[in-house]
């Protein structure tokens, strides 16, 4: 297997982002087909939306990440095979001291891991979330700074883990373990001190720069205080302290999930000194520092574990790398005639699964939609509930309450951390007198909204086992 990759590492870099972006497209086929997947990826859709028609964020429609991800999505989608690419990229920088870099196989199968592992489990990379976004901009970042020595891309490169750390605030650990390693290369290089705290001051400024705008933008509008509430005292209000028990169980269940991967991330951690020290300083810094911060909120969504897939991707791949004699028990792993059937029946199962979860299942929201593009006149006003919120996107309505994500009110934790009064904020709704609501059939029994949906409402519809929609008596 690893003579095949070694022999797709001569092809031209634009040749591997087409294969890998042929890769990804195949291993995410059929999760392109629903309307939505999960809650967070209707929040960045919608508010994206709001965006693109002159709504202010944090003042008409609120979340609790930074602006960046809505930013972008507002302009462009992007592919998830670009971050593969990068990654490709920057492990060739790292190896290109070794004899023949340009034809180890190293760095194509850190590509080829990301994109799998990414493509399995849906709350594990599947759906889309803020971190495979930010996770192209910090592993260009680290492209960057190994590939060039100049100024300006030093400062491109913080600026880059800038408009990362806008997309999602958890990335300035990912700047501290690029920007130490960085440090470490320059003084292993014997570099003067002056030379690479000019450059850190450099990549340090190009870091702020998106935030200092942002918070002007915010203080021009007269929102500064809440553009700081967001930024670092909302943060705080959403630690919680879990078991340390489940800390365990959560790292574990993310390794365990992407065997091999994990196996030869070991492997190649262990066996450090067979390329060097500079790629798995690198991947543990990287990776300790990110699981610091995966843990530190003590929520251990699964989205969460996808900031450890770059650096884990990154030192993976190295098992590949021709150098490495792994014993008996591991070099079948890298046989052509048997590590590659297993890929295709790998690609195979897991349309499989996908076409079931995804292509074969009812779209219920896509469902409620088409029915509600039916019935709602010009100026009805339509509010989901705990339903998903991508339906605003479909039916061309705006939410009433500016927190599109439910669960900023409906989740006790959260509207605490964000100073909401449950029963105020649904009578402000309340007041705008919609004229659907539609949710999903799971309401606890003391949810403020089961007395009006009982009297001022009547169900008409329900869309499978889940979706209800009431009209307005």
């Amino acid at each position: 297997m690893s003579a095949h990759l070694k022999a797709l590492a001569n092809y031209h870099p634009l040749l591997i982002l087409a294969a890998l972006t042929v890769l990804s497209t195949v291993m995410r086929f059929f999760s392109f087909f629903p309307s939505v997947m999960d809650h967070d990826e209707s929040t960045y859709l919608v508010i994206a939306d709001a965006l693109r028609n002159g709504d202010v964020y944090l003042r008409d429609v609120i979340d609790t990440k930074p602006i960046g991800i809505f930013t972008l999505l507002a302009i462009f989608q992007l592919f998830f095979g670009k971050s593969a690419w990068m990654l490709y990229l920057a492990h060739r920088e790292l190896i290109k001291d070794s004899p023949g870099y340009k034809h180890n196989a190293g760095p194509v199968a850190s590509g080829v891991i990301y994109v799998f592992i990414i493509s399995i489990f849906t709350f594990y990379g599947i759906s889309p979330n803020t971190e495979h976004f930010f996770n192209l901009f910090t592993i260009t970042a680290l492209f960057l700074i190994l590939r060039y020595q100049g100024v300006l891309w030093i400062f491109l490169a913080g600026a880059l883990l800038g408009l990362g750390f806008m997309i999602k605030y958890v990335v300035l650990f990912d700047a501290l373990a690029i920007g130490l390693f960085y440090v470490w290369r320059q003084v292993s290089a014997g570099n003067k001190w002056m030379y690479w705290f000019l450059r850190g001051t450099l990549m340090a400024t190009g870091f702020i720069i998106p935030f200092l705008c942002a918070w002007m933008y915010y203080r021009q509008l007269g929102m500064e205080e809440t553009f700081m509430f967001f930024s670092f005292e909302l943060s705080g209000r959403y630690i919680i302290d879990a078991a340390w028990y489940d800390y365990i169980r959560y790292v574990m269940d993310g390794l365990l999930r992407f065997l091999p991967v994990t196996v030869w991330f070991v492997f190649c951690s262990w066996h450090w000194r067979t390329t060097g020290l500079g790629l798995p300083l690198l991947a543990w810094l990287w990776g300790s520092l990110v699981i610091i911060i995966i843990l530190l909120p003590g929520k251990l969504f699964a989205h969460y574990f996808i900031q450890f897939m770059l650096p884990f991707s990154l030192l993976a791949g190295s098992f590949f790398d021709p150098r490495r004699t792994p014993g008996r028990a591991l070099a079948w792993m890298r046989k052509p005639t048997i590590g590659y059937p297993i890929l295709i029946v790998l690609i195979i199962v897991n349309m499989a699964f996908q076409k079931s979860d995804y292509f074969d299942k009812a779209d219920y929201a896509a469902e409620a939609a088409t029915y509600l593009n039916t019935h709602l006149q010009p100026g009805d006003i339509l509010y989901t509930a705990n339903a998903p919120q991508i339906i605003y996107l479909l039916t061309g309505t705006n939410s009433p309450t500016p927190y599109v994500h439910p669960s900023l009110i409906w989740d006790k934790d959260n509207s605490k951390a964000l100073g909401i009064e449950r029963n105020e904020e649904w009578h402000k709704i309340l007041e705008q007198k919609p004229r659907y609501i539609l949710i999903k059939d799971n309401l606890r029994p003391d949810n403020p909204m089961l007395p009006a949906l009982d009297t001022m409402y009547h169900q008409i519809k329900t869309f499978g086992k889940e979706l209800v929609l009431f009209e307005q008596r």
